[in-house]
């Protein structure tokens, strides 16, 4: 035989280089199953992506408020200034916890005492009862009690103020703090 023939039966029974169907289809089924597995490992992750952010402006909202109702006198029987104080003896008695709330003739931009705030629920507005810009979808709900035995003083003498912020994603952030009446 020529040379030239052994070139050709050479070139002829070669094998050709590739994928078959099955491999194709087992590589494909492999992929779906790794991505799969991906998606499912971080899909908690971007669930939850918001949340940090959603709890920085409930805490931003919750000191606004808290520093509101902080800054009130401690009960509308004692004089501006505190110079004289509820319960003391120069004054009148403090108001009954079963009064709490809003005196006759007062909204929100009108409280002046701490126990005003008891039952309020709100969209968040201002002081002036303006919304609160970017917090449309947020709710606050304020408690006041007596709770001076909380920090060892006569029960009297100090007002609990418990805020209570759900964030748009039915999140509830709790905040609490004390208003003594010295």
């Amino acid at each position: 035989m020529p040379d030239s023939a052994k070139l050709k039966i050479m070139t002829f029974t070669k094998p050709i280089a590739g994928f078959t169907l099955v491999e194709l289809v087992v590589a494909i089924a492999v992929f779906a199953i790794a991505m799969t597995s991906l998606i499912i490992a971080f899909n908690p992750a971007t669930t939850g992506s918001a949340d940090p952010i959603l709890q920085t402006r409930a805490a931003e909202l919750g000191q606004a408020y808290l520093e509101e109702i902080i800054g009130k006198r401690f009960d509308e029987n004692n004089s501006v200034g505190s110079q004289s104080r509820c319960g003391d003896g120069t004054a009148p008695a403090c108001t009954a916890q079963g009064s709490f709330g809003p005196d006759a003739g007062e909204n929100r931009s009108r409280f002046d005492d701490v126990d005003d705030y008891d039952g309020l629920t709100e969209v968040p507005t201002n002081a002036l009862g303006t919304t609160r810009t970017n917090y449309n979808s947020y709710q606050v709900a304020i408690t006041v009690t007596y709770a001076g035995g909380d920090l060892g003083l006569n029960a009297g003498d100090a007002k609990r103020i418990d805020l209570l912020i759900t964030g748009p994603n039915g999140g509830q952030y709790d905040f609490t703090a004390y208003r003594t009446n010295f």
